[in-house]
């Protein structure tokens, strides 16, 4: 009998860990884990991450508390947890424990951690293919180095691979990172992170819903197990790619604006996301001390719709959404009696229009989505009608020429009203 080696190579480790994730999302990786050692150290206020790049280097810093030797040893350069091994990081965001190693070796061939925290300050330097030359050894040296005095976080990457160095140059890269931090980590921006880009200062996004004396939105809580929930959600401007669910994991945005079945959108008696119902805003924030109960996938960059805790909360989320489309729907129909004069005003949608748009962290608890009522039907003896009718554009033409009206619609009831003034009469 003959031994078969089924060791995995350092070069195909390396490959299946970062194929998969863009290069935006591998950076905000890196912020997650400032964003954690800054919970860790006291919380937000005051705190600030920068980073840095162009086609030859990459350079984040922070000071953020830093990280000490121990979780380095045992957790954050380590490939892979033994069985039961938990980070002693609740409420945390970088969970997972890739992100740094995975954007590491995304970026470049050669790359410095320096952290300086409370009980010690330390120093990694790795070069890539020097480290991948030595099969057997999969170890990193670590150097303890004296401390300055601040407690944070550097890292440089050098010799970036081909493709990094290309998306660095790009404007359009830079715009996008921008966006994708402002948009995942809007709650720490927003309760004092300052976040600055290649000189640029990142600012926080804002999710709004209206509200009203008579236009309030649902907000409540829960907990499934030990993950607490609450669940906010009505109606703000008329805007289609910012209608919908947002879901938030210990503070991440994971789902922004999502109108598909993850959300249910289109399924169990919910009707298809469309533009009557871009009013509709919704979002969900999960927080556990336990960061692995979360329904958030590996990426952190969606909902898992498997997990238990969702799948409790996502019944909700439906009742609440039946609420709000209904009285979408009513909105509608309302704005159509309107026009056709069956109503005399419309309290539903005057009712959005005046209400003013709160950030959802200000709004009160309400268990229940509160409205005004619709208007009553009136009884038109005269309610208006549609007239259509074709004719060829060379006639049209000639009869704009005579009457000087610039529309088909001017013409057309310019048309019907002489008509009817020559063979009718008085009205």
């Amino acid at each position: 009998m003959e031994v078969v080696d089924a060791s995995p190579t350092k070069e195909f480790f390396i490959s299946m860990l970062t194929r998969d994730v863009p290069l935006d999302r591998a950076i905000l990786d890196l912020v997650d884990n400032s964003v954690d050692a800054a919970y860790q150290s006291g919380g937000l206020q005051g705190k600030e991450i920068r980073i840095s790049f162009d086609k030859e280097r990459f350079f984040i810093e922070d000071d953020c508390g830093g990280m000490s030797k121990s979780v380095a040893k045992q957790y954050a350069f380590k490939f892979g947890r033994s069985k039961g091994d938990q980070r002693d990081t609740p409420h945390s965001v970088g969970q997972f424990g890739v992100g740094m190693k995975r954007t590491l070796f995304k970026i470049g061939e050669e790359f410095v951690v320096e952290s300086n925290h409370p009980s010690g300050a330390f120093k990694i330097d790795v070069d890539v293919n020097e480290w991948l030359s030595d099969r057997e050894n999969w170890e990193f040296m670590l150097e303890e180095v004296p401390g300055d005095g601040t407690h944070g976080t550097k890292i440089t990457v050098q010799k970036l691979l081909d493709g990094v160095s290309e998306q660095f140059e790009l404007e359009l890269f830079l715009e996008d990172l921008i966006r994708d931090i402002e948009k995942a980590h809007f709650k720490a921006i927003s309760e004092g992170l300052k976040v600055i880009i290649n000189g640029r200062r990142v600012e926080s996004f804002e999710f709004r819903i209206k509200a009203s004396d008579n236009l309030k939105p649902v907000r409540y809580k829960g907990s499934v197990n030990d993950v607490s929930y609450s669940i906010t959600a009505g109606v703000d401007s008329r805007d289609y790619h910012k209608g919908g669910w947002y879901i938030v994991c210990n503070g991440r945005l994971i789902e922004e604006a999502n109108t598909d079945f993850k959300t249910g959108w289109g399924v169990h008696g919910i009707r298809r996301y469309h533009p009557d119902f871009a009013f509709f805003r919704g979002i969900v924030e999960f927080d556990a001390d336990d960061s692995s109960t979360l329904p958030w996938t590996t990426t952190k960059t969606s909902v898992d719709t498997d997990n238990f805790v969702y799948r409790k909360v996502q019944s909700e989320m439906k009742k609440v959404m039946g609420e709000i489309i209904a009285f979408l729907n009513k909105r509608k129909k309302e704005d159509d009696d309107f026009d056709k004069q069956l109503i005399e005003e419309k309290p539903l949608n005057n009712a959005i229009e005046s209400a003013p748009s709160l950030p959802f962290n200000e709004l009160d608890s309400n268990e229940r989505f509160m409205t005004p009522d619709s208007a009553e039907r009136v009884v038109n003896p005269n309610p208006l009608v549609n007239v259509q009718y074709k004719v060829s554009q060379n006639k049209m033409d000639k009869l704009k020429d005579v009457t000087g009206l610039a529309s088909n619609r001017e013409v057309g009831e310019y048309t019907f009203q002489y008509v009817f003034d020559y063979e009718v009469g008085d009205e």
